[in-house]
C-alpha cells in the first residue's frame, strides 16, 4: 500500500506485520532518506501506537506526524475511524525511557 504526496517525492508504504492490527511503515522523505517504523492500531479505542526507534530510522516519528501524514496512513491501512479524531501514542524503543508521548489528531 503506497501513498504519494502531491507536493514532492515523499511517500509511505505500509504492510501488515505478524500480529493482528500491527503494521510496518516505510517512510521516504526527500530524494534519498528512508525511515522504518512499527505501529499498532487499536480500532476500538481509535488509537495508533508507534514505537519510535530513532537510532534505526534516523528520524523520530514525532516530527513526521501531521494531519496530511495521518490521513495518508489511515487510507493506506483502509481504516475508517468513527468521528474525525484519533489518539496517537509514541513509545520509545529504548527501555531507559518508558514515558509515552500522547497526541490527538483531527483527520
Amino acid at each position: 500500500m503506497k501513498r504519494m504526496s502531491d507536493m514532492n517525492d515523499d511517500w509511505i508504504t505500509v504492510f501488515p506485520a505478524d500480529y493482528n492490527n500491527s503494521y510496518h511503515l516505510i517512510l521516504k522523505r526527500g530524494t534519498a532518506h528512508f525511515a522504518y517504523y512499527y505501529f499498532k492500531v487499536d480500532k476500538l479505542d481509535q488509537r495508533v501506537i508507534f514505537y519510535d526507534d530513532v537510532e534505526r530510522s534516523g528520524i523520530s516519528i514525532k516530527t513526521q506526524i501531521t494531519r496530511t501524514f495521518m490521513r495518508a496512513l489511515v487510507k493506506a491501512i483502509d481504516w475508517h475511524p468513527v468521528g474525525n479524531s484519533i489518539i496517537i501514542e509514541i513509545y520509545p524503543v529504548k527501555r531507559a525511557a518508558t514515558k509515552a508521548t500522547r497526541l490527538s489528531c483531527d483527520i
